[in-house]
């Protein structure tokens, strides 16, 4: 046993030795696109007891903004802890350290309104003598105040470009008034194109979830609750105003006590995910020490890194709450255009969802495998669905084929649910099996994902006709009993998803054929401390389409009209100009427009239709089809991953030449990815044409047959919108757009 230990110590020597720093990969691995974001907690310790740490803070930002690429700093709140002038004074000389070197914002905490910094009112003057609006309205980011208190600062919003997106931050007062809210809502909606943080004093609690009645420093316990608007806590927020946006991206918050630490990923209306961040280091040594919440941005990545560094003591803290990636990030521009996803099932267990405190489970049916400490105690208990029995089976060392006890959705449509993401807040006070079960058709036919923390283990299992199967399997404490998390399945197809508070377990996409269809459950083994809340059911199909027109009255377009949402190129000189118009229902492009000559194969000019909404020249992976026609014989097609007419790709079908052709634009210059030399298509006959481009891999389809036989290889372009293409073809027709956002398999 000694010698197996030597051994172990030593490979964890080595590991130590020959593995770069957390800072040092991640600088390695970012992308063009990369920035950071640089969160100064509350400070108020730092402001009374601490100077010199505070401005070590804003010191250390504006030296290093240049080379971290921070492109805004934010401040949460409670900027000084008595609200007394030698704080504010503090204060301002830290802040103004930033002033004309990077963008920057504040705004009040509870610390620091009322007399003495006791939030009895909502009095301000301080606050608004040392940061005043005029001290922002200047600079290029700041957008605009509160409407209804023009000369106060309490309630901002700045605007700013980076990695290659439209970014708004949004600063709430502590416990943001309703009219406050109101006005935030009208913000964030007259900004479509912009992804959205949120920053507010306090919004997250310790225990990652929401603040909410019952919790210690809630904005309801101070007297600024008892004046006009009154005040809202972080659920309230939530559910008056953060998920009811589709660009909310990141809620920042501090203000909370305990550990000073919590985090949540949620769904809000329209799919989009919220990552929510509470960072508070006050009531550690000196204040907290200096350390500050820096987040990288990567959008082309989809990644948020966030670290805590600490200028004062050049030190970073790297606990699993300091130093945590979420990955698969939506971080390019919003699209405008979102729909509601549909939910095909959402159960917080609330008395409003008709169920009763301390009553049993209502459309679950609960199934015990288990033997041992037998039976399971399934209930609602405090709007949580609560398993209180230690079940398990067969003996307490078992890591596979384990027998628990579940409870799983009965209504009967569930058995024929497909494509979907299936999503539950857990927490477990013991250390045993939890997880969750999806595509169940049987006690014998289902998937399993199933977390320990004894055992140290992330499985996902399959059972099929009894037998089960380990798919995949992550050698580490499967979660952190008494912690609540989020775990999330996408299943699609043949490919399985899984995550854990919005970190990918297992790095990519399990394949299996086994199961297509099914329900989802709740399932524990040998825990006798289980909790299960916010169980979503969301269909995938539908909330995957990034674009969908049929070009009907129904979507807004004008029969025999022009083409709303689209913009027209023509590069083509020769019959010139094109004629691009709705008929009927249809794309009708009427033109013979043409260049340079009848006899080109390459490097023609055409003329084409690009989607313009901003948001669409992000588009990264995804499947782009359409319904095509041509009564004429030349040149038809669809363009894709468009940035500007010098910089897309084009595959283009012809019949008269006899050609399918993929290829690629950059910087002007054409190149032929791939060449099949057959007639594209035959006239007046309707065929589907479909292409898939993820990551550096195109395939193009005719009909859902491979063109090509194979996917063709390129890195030339990451992202863009899509278009339809002619060229000396005045019969083209076009119809049924569909774009739909597909998934890598290597992330």
């Amino acid at each position: 046993m000694k010698v197996i230990k030597f051994i172990f110590v030593l490979i964890m020597i080595l590991n130590f030795i020959v593995t770069p720093s957390f800072q040092e990969s991640n600088k390695a691995e970012a992308s063009s696109s990369a920035f950071k974001i640089a969160v100064l907690p509350d400070t108020q310790n730092l402001a009374s007891k601490h100077p010199e740490i505070f401005r070590a803070q804003t010191q250390w930002i504006a030296e290093n903004s240049k080379e971290q690429n921070i492109k805004f700093v934010v401040h949460e709140g409670d900027i000084t802890n008595n609200n007394n002038t030698s704080q504010w004074e503090v204060a301002y000389d830290a802040m103004q350290t930033l002033d004309e070197v990077v963008p920057y914002t504040v705004l009040p905490g509870n610390h620091d309104i009322g007399t003495g910094g006791s939030a009895n009112t909502r009095d301000t003057t301080l606050y608004n003598t040392y940061f005043p609006v005029s001290n922002f309205s200047g600079t290029e980011t700041f957008g605009g105040v509160y409407s209804e208190e023009p000369d106060k600062y309490d309630n901002n919003y700045h605007t700013f470009n980076a990695g290659g997106t439209d970014w708004l931050v949004l600063s709430l007062e502590f416990g943001p008034r309703d009219p406050v809210l109101d006005w935030a809502n009208e913000v964030v909606s007259s900004h479509p194109n912009h992804r959205v943080i949120v920053v507010t004093h306090s919004y997250m609690f310790s225990d990652e979830t929401r603040h909410n009645t019952g919790h210690a420093w809630n904005a309801h316990n101070y007297g600024v609750a008892s004046e006009i608007g009154g005040v809202n806590d972080g659920e309230e927020m939530w559910q008056k105003f953060v998920k009811l946006h589709p660009n909310i991206s990141m809620v920042l918050s501090g203000h909370v006590l305990n550990d000073g630490q919590g985090r949540r990923v949620s769904v809000g209306d329209y799919g989009n995910k919220v990552y929510q961040m509470l960072s508070n280091y006050q009531m550690q040594a000196n204040g907290g020490n200096g350390f500050i919440r820096l987040l990288d941005i990567d959008p082309e990545a989809g990644t948020i890194k966030a670290t805590s560094y600490s200028p004062y003591l050049d030190e970073y803290k790297t606990d699993w709450q300091n130093e945590f990636q979420y990955t698969n990030v939506e971080l390019g521009a919003p699209n405008s255009d979102v729909k509601k996803p549909r939910y095909l099932f959402s159960n917080d267990f609330s008395e409003e969802k008709n169920r009763a405190d301390d009553g049993l489970m209502k459309d679950w049916t609960i199934v015990d495998e288990g033997t041992i400490d037998a039976p399971s105690k399934w209930s609602v208990a405090e709007g949580e669905v609560v398993q209180s029995s230690n079940i398990y089976g067969p003996n307490v060392p078992a890591v596979d084929n384990r027998k628990g006890t579940f409870a799983y959705y009965d209504k009967h449509s569930a058995f024929n649910w497909g494509d979907y993401t299936f999503s539950a807040t857990l927490n477990a006070t013991d250390n045993d099996g939890i997880g969750l079960m999806f595509r169940y058709q049987d006690p014998d036919n289902y998937y399993k994902l199933e977390l320990d923390n004894q055992r140290k283990f992330s499985k996902l299992f399959k059972v099929v006709d009894g037998k089960e199967t380990t798919l995949a399997h992550m050698a580490e404490p499967g979660y952190i009993p008494g912690t609540k998390f989020e775990l999330e399945i996408k299943v699609s197809g043949n490919q399985i998803q899984v995550f854990r508070d919005g970190i990918d377990i297992f790095g990519e996409p399990i394949i299996d054929n086994s199961h297509s269809k099914g329900t989802v459950a709740l399932y524990s083994w040998g825990n006798q401390s289980n909790y299960f809340d916010d169980v979503l059911v969301k269909d995938v199909i539908n909330s995957s389409h990034l674009l969908e027109d049929d070009f009907s009255k129904d979507n807004q377009r004008i029969n025999d009209g022009p083409m709303n949402d689209w913009t027209i190129v023509d590069e083509g000189t020769i019959e010139a100009p094109s004629k691009w118009s709705v008929v009927r229902g249809e794309v009708v492009q009427s033109s013979n427009i043409y260049g340079p000559n009848v006899p080109a194969f390459d490097n023609r000019k055409g003329t084409f239709a690009y989607y313009d909404k901003s948001g669409s020249f992000s588009w990264k992976d995804y499947s782009f089809s359409s319904t095509i026609r041509s009564t004429d014989n030349d040149g038809i097609g669809l363009m894709f991953r468009y940035q500007d007419p010098d910089n897309y790709y084009k595959l283009e079908l012809d019949n008269e030449q006899n050609f399918y052709k993929l290829f690629k634009v950059v910087d002007g210059i054409e190149t032929t990815l791939s060449h099949l030399a057959k007639p594209g298509y035959t006239q007046g006959a309707n065929f589907e044409l479909e292409v898939k481009v993820i990551g550096n891999q195109i395939q193009a389809f005719q009909d859902g047959i491979n063109i090509f036989g194979k996917p063709i290889v390129d890195h030339s372009h990451s992202k863009g919108t899509i278009a339809l293409y002619a060229w000396g073809n005045p019969n083209s027709y076009f119809d049924d757009v569909l774009v739909k956002r597909e998934h890598r398999l290597n992330r």
